[in-house]
């Protein structure tokens, strides 16, 4: 057993209170975007079945749920294809776009009182 395999915690510093503060409202728009989503999905009467006639109702449903099916392809090759560095900025990209989700769906709440 290495006596001094704590020393190298002596230079880590707790983080400052501005920087909870962001964690949690992070957290909080992050959650707030996930309800939103989960009440749109599994609060309507809606299925698969009835997703699956939306894409196909019109030729640009179809269009729209494409490019969005290459879009999310792409991102994943580009995520797994870029070195650790970069990787780790890039996966900060999910964490803002559903923050926004969350201020929609927050906007949403307070406008008019419902998701």
């Amino acid at each position: 057993m290495d006596p001094n395999r704590y020393s190298k915690n002596r230079t880590i510093r707790p983080d400052s209170a501005w920087q909870v503060v962001q964690a949690l409202v992070t957290l909080g728009l992050m959650l707030c975007g996930f309800i939103g989503i989960a009440v749109h999905v599994f609060g309507s009467d809606q299925g698969p079945a009835d997703w699956l006639q939306w894409v196909t109702a019109t030729p640009i449903n179809g269009v729209i749920a494409f490019i969005l099916l290459i879009a999310v392809i792409a991102f994943h090759r580009y995520i797994t294809h870029i070195s650790n560095q970069q990787r780790r900025s890039a996966s900060e990209l999910p964490v803002y776009a559903m923050m926004l989700i969350g201020v929609y769906f927050i906007y949403t709440l307070i406008t008019t009182g419902h998701w």
